[in-house]
């Protein structure tokens, strides 16, 4: 009796594609990886036959036969956070836009909270891929990792700033504008006493810085008060039970991250304070309507966008380096703000 694996079909090969086509196997395999050196008549026939028989070639065999991969890496840093997302999306739309094939790779699964570290496996199949340009979305501490490829090919990295790795472009959100708002819109409802819960690594220290400037632009820097938290949902919620259970409570609250200012909210509502609570981020659960949190929308998907432009622009040769490009947030209002009481 036939055992399963000799009942089932055999796959079309490139040699079976040759051999219908009348012509050499590495004709075929050149009419796949580099079309444009194969002649029009023998390119017809190896496709004609490639179709009759339902060959397709294999994508990582045509990547390492080709002179380069012949793709863009997408190397997403954390997959826990809510903001990479869209950043992907935004750069994968522009990229395919242009007829690039992409390939999406996740370099860290530390769990939110953990000192995130990048995996080195996923890195290094990438790297053996050999993709012609790179976007890293999102950051961890040691990008030592990612180094010699981003040494390599043209990078850009998103959603992140002064990360140690050699890019021709830095894309984020401009936090000075961002915090700005949130301020103005705090101090135009009355709010004085207006406390930040900081974030952690280089984005929680800019956005930090940010806050402190928006306050002293105001003439509130005697109402200053930084608490150190993070970006995750359990250290806004203790930070902001520190701040609410003090003599002198703040009238509101801003967060580094809409995941810290919802447990704000939460330690806000257990205490039945009228306290008002300000995110960063529009992640999709600030518009839950549990939370409907008044936040900042970085336009995660055009920092996306706009780092595959970037790198789209970029001359292969002498690519500028280390730009820094800011993208303009918007304040979303939503129920979680309202005039001092």
């Amino acid at each position: 009796m036939p055992s399963p694996k000799e009942d089932a079909p055999k796959r079309p090969t490139i040699r079976d594609v040759a051999a219908v086509a009348g012509v050499s196997k590495s004709l075929v395999s050149r009419a796949f990886v580099d079309p444009q050196r194969v002649g029009s008549d023998s390119l017809k026939r190896i496709n004609d036959a490639a179709n009759r028989l339902g060959f397709a070639p294999s994508w990582s065999a045509r990547t390492l036969n080709g002179p380069d991969g012949g793709f863009v890496g997408i190397v997403v840093s954390d997959l826990y956070s809510p903001a990479f997302a869209p950043m992907v999306i935004g750069a994968y739309r522009r990229l395919k836009s242009e007829g690039l094939d992409v390939l999406l790779s996740a370099a860290s699964l530390s769990e939110p909270g953990a000192d995130r570290t990048l995996e080195e496996a996923p890195i290094a199949f990438l790297r053996g891929l050999r993709p012609t340009k790179m976007i890293v979305i999102g950051g961890v501490h040691d990008m030592s990792t990612l180094a010699p490829l981003a040494t390599a090919v043209p990078t850009v990295v998103a959603g992140v700033r002064d990360v140690a790795l050699d890019s021709i472009a830095e894309v984020f959100t401009d936090d000075d504008a961002g915090m700005d708002l949130v301020v103005e819109h705090l101090t135009g409802l009355g709010h004085t006493r207006i406390t930040h819960l900081a974030g952690i690594g280089r984005v929680g220290t800019a956005r930090s810085q940010a806050y402190v400037q928006a306050m002293n632009v105001r003439g509130l820097g005697h109402q200053i008060h930084v608490e150190s938290a993070d970006f995750e949902e359990a250290a806004g919620y203790a930070a902001a039970s520190r701040v609410l259970d003090a003599a002198e409570p703040p009238t509101a609250i801003t967060a580094a991250g809409d995941p810290a200012a919802i447990g704000a909210l939460a330690a806000v509502r257990e205490r039945g304070a009228l306290v008002s609570v300000v995110g960063y981020g529009n992640a999709p659960s600030s518009s839950y309507r549990l939370a409907q949190l008044t936040t900042v929308d970085p336009d995660n998907q055009t920092i996306g966008a706009q780092a595959a432009e970037t790198l789209l622009r970029a001359q292969a040769s002498h690519p500028k380096q280390g730009q820094h490009l800011h993208v303009p947030p918007r304040l979303i209002l939503r129920s979680t703000t309202h005039p001092v009481v």
